[in-house]
């Protein structure tokens, strides 16, 4: 089941069914839409929440690539983690304007942070993007074959964050800019639920300790 959501403070949220979301013939809103390479298209740049469940999460994306300071990264190195991965560019004011709240967000959550860079005229321009809002986490410098990954949820434009299970599955979606780290943490909390769901107890069927 993938369920679609408006921006949150935290977890409460009302949950409208994706189908609302649909848009005909390719109609787009706002600065950033999110596409695909099959039929199924999600868009609405407004900060939109797709989520979906364990159970109909597809294959884990296998994203790599030099880093903008040509460091080696590999999101299967990640598997075990949930993983942020943030696609963004230099040239989009959207994407200026959610750094600093991704900034905040990657110090305080338990989670992974990567970017990805999108449509890029310079890597130089991205780098001091990083360098001007003090951005630790690395950015993937990618020329197209990263977003392409994404599958059926590649971006068409910029910004777009997915948050991957730890197995590196995309779980939730946010088409546009995050507005507050706390939408965030709350997403990446959902996720942790649903893997700790699958995954089930470690002490036993009641969660409690097993006798011997």
């Amino acid at each position: 089941m993938i369920r679609a959501t408006r921006p949150r403070p935290a977890r409460a949220a009302s949950v409208l069914t994706l189908l609302t979301l649909v848009l005909v013939g390719g109609v787009a809103s706002g600065c950033s839409t999110l596409g695909g390479t099959d039929d199924a298209n999600f868009v609405v740049g407004d900060g939109t929440v797709v989520q979906i469940d364990a159970a109909d999460r597809t294959d884990p994306i296998e994203i790599s690539g030099p880093s903008l300071e040509d460091e080696p990264i590999d999101l299967a190195d990640l598997r075990g983690e949930i993983v942020v991965l943030n696609i963004w560019g230099s040239w989009c004011n959207p994407c200026l304007a959610e750094a600093p709240i991704l900034k905040e967000a990657s110090e305080q959550l338990d989670a992974e942070f990567v970017g990805l860079s999108f449509r890029e005229t310079s890597f130089e321009n991205a780098l001091a993007v990083e360098r001007r809002f003090g951005i630790e986490y690395p950015t993937i410098a990618d020329t197209g074959a990263g977003v392409l990954a994404l599958g059926r949820y590649a971006p068409r434009s910029p910004p777009s964050t997915y948050i991957l299970d730890t197995q590196g599955r995309v779980a939730a979606v946010i088409s546009g800019a995050i507005t507050s780290a706390a939408t965030l943490e709350g997403i990446v909390e959902d996720v942790r639920a649903d893997d700790g769901a699958v995954d089930g107890p470690a002490d036993g069927p009641a969660g409690g300790a097993v006798d011997g």
